[in-house]
């Protein structure tokens, strides 16, 4: 009797070290892990990734989306083969392994193939006394496309089914990815706006990624009609639209713009509705006070990762973060900022969007309503 309960004892102590040893194997591991990612993620930091330097945002992805859960699965075998040598408890650790790799690997396929490709109309109703009746704006940005194929025509069908009266672009159409050029796809682009182009037409202007464009004569981007530091007249059934398009420049520092938007609010006509847009949404920082009564701007992409309780890592521009997606008023104008229909293509950085999705905004200009 004593020796049965000596031998249950020393298997029970066995047990326990068995128990004990996979617990240091496998927290140590993981924790070696932690250390390992942290330590790799605070390097791209501090080499500008942040900046935003893109090549060094392209390592960050395939570190953390591609070579971190090979390493996980790579573990994982390990501690398969510790199970298979006797030590079945190591299964937990495989499993545990198991997990956190085809959770990556899942999230990759998220933020590169789904969430790029969801297309989401924001809504905006916005009452003006300058209008007799209403008219249906499209506020598009960053296309930005590495080549003319299926995610640009769907994107298409989106606008088309929204069936907006005019179309205002705030520029990055292309960033092509070779064997794709500039000559080859302006053309396919130029197509999918003259299927959806509306009655009131589309305008344009010119941002970071357009500069291979400016070479190209006007007439090659019809029916898109390009404003830079130029201006338009849009006569609606309701009222009249008054456009000011800023170049890059322009866009990215009021400082620059202040004589062309002078210039413009001295000869337009203050019963027309006003429509300043450019790509950055910088030069907004200037024009609070100023009688404008809606401003359009994209480039910030919204920061493509937008992370809880934090927000966007980077949106590359001097407005606050939270000017950088969204509608709202800064003073006498509204702003919008688009977080663009497409993702920086920045040498073959495929699409990357996290919390944060392609998008466009339908805003609804409509007649004051009369007070009660």
């Amino acid at each position: 009797m004593m020796a049965l309960s000596e031998l249950g004892m020393t298997e029970f102590a066995s047990r326990r070290n068995r128990s004990s040893r996979f617990k240091w194997v496998l927290w140590g591991t993981l924790l070696l892990l932690v250390v390992y990612v942290l330590v790799r993620n605070c390097l791209f930091i501090r080499a500008g990734m942040l900046r935003p330097n893109f090549s060094v945002i392209h390592e960050a992805y395939d570190f953390n989306l591609w070579e971190l859960p090979w390493t996980l699965s790579v573990v994982g075998v390990v501690f398969v083969v510790l199970a298979v040598i006797g030590r079945r408890i190591y299964l937990w650790g495989a499993l545990l392994y198991a997990f956190l790799a085809i959770d990556l690997f899942a999230l990759r396929y998220y933020v590169t193939h789904i969430e790029p490709s969801r297309h989401v109309v924001h809504r905006i109703r916005l009452e003006t006394p300058k209008l007799s009746q209403p008219v249906r704006l499209l506020h598009l940005s960053d296309i930005q496309s590495g080549g003319i194929a299926d995610l640009e025509d769907a994107l298409f069908d989106v606008i088309q089914s929204v069936q907006p009266d005019i179309i205002l672009n705030t520029g990055d159409y292309l960033q092509v990815i070779p064997p794709y050029t500039t000559e080859s796809e302006l053309p396919k682009l130029t197509k999918l706006i003259e299927r959806v182009n509306p009655r009131y037409g589309t305008y344009g202007v010119y941002g970071d990624t357009d500069y291979l464009m400016y070479r190209f004569k006007l007439k090659d981007f019809e029916p898109m009609v390009m404003l830079s530091s130029s201006s338009a007249e849009v006569v609606t059934e309701g009222g009249v639209l008054n456009l000011l398009g800023l170049n890059l420049n322009q866009s990215k520092d009021y400082a620059y713009a202040s004589r062309s938007v002078s210039h413009w609010l001295e000869e337009s006509d203050s019963n027309a509705f006003r429509i300043l847009f450019g790509h950055g949404p910088d030069y907004a920082l200037g024009v609070e006070q100023l009688p404008i009564d809606l401003c359009l701007a994209g480039h910030t992409h919204g920061g493509q990762v937008r992370l809880p309780f934090f927000g966007p890592l980077v949106i590359d521009s001097e407005v606050p973060k939270d000017w950088a997606s969204g509608f709202r008023r800064i003073g006498i104008p509204y702003l919008n900022v688009s977080a663009g229909a497409g993702c920086n293509r920045y040498q073959g950085l495929p699409p990357l969007r996290f919390n944060c999705p392609t998008e466009m905004t339908l805003i609804e200009l409509v007649p004051m309503r009369p007070l009660p």
